[in-house]
């Protein structure tokens, strides 16, 4: 079944990158967070293996859970489940990403795939400590 699921994988990530740009090395012209389409064939295949190394039951999805899971391991970052669903509610509205959805909202960032994720989560971290200071703020 991982074999599969890779195989299925690899055909998203084709299809991703059909139409785009793939060369081996980056244009003079495209900015960092561009999307799929700035990604080297190089830079798809690191996106693809941390959404693999996430994806722990071989599925083809990303869930809450294995987010929170993978960003402890992968990542050594200690991710609550508040922050791994806004993280996923904000890409997804079935509660799981596919890797396509993955790597469009991962290619808004610049940087290693780790380094992306880092700031996702410290950007949904604050995002969630506003809202809370927010309420407080309003309540008194």
């Amino acid at each position: 079944q991982r074999s599969r699921r890779r195989a299925g994988v690899t055909d998203t990530l084709r299809g991703a990158a059909m139409g785009c740009l793939v060369s081996k090395e980056l244009p003079s012209n495209a900015p960092a967070g561009r999307g799929p389409s700035a990604l080297d064939v190089t830079q798809l295949k690191s996106y693809q293996d941390l959404f693999n190394r996430l994806d722990v039951d071989g599925d083809g999805k990303v869930t809450a859970r294995e987010l929170r899971e993978g960003a402890k391991r992968e990542l050594q970052f200690d991710a609550t489940d508040k922050e791994c669903k806004m993280l996923i509610d904000e890409v997804s509205n079935i509660g799981q990403v596919d890797f396509t959805e993955f790597l469009t909202e991962m290619c808004r960032g610049s940087g290693p795939p780790e380094e992306v994720m880092l700031r996702r989560f410290n950007s949904v971290r604050n995002k969630l400590q506003y809202i809370s200071t927010d309420s407080s703020a309003g309540a008194g």
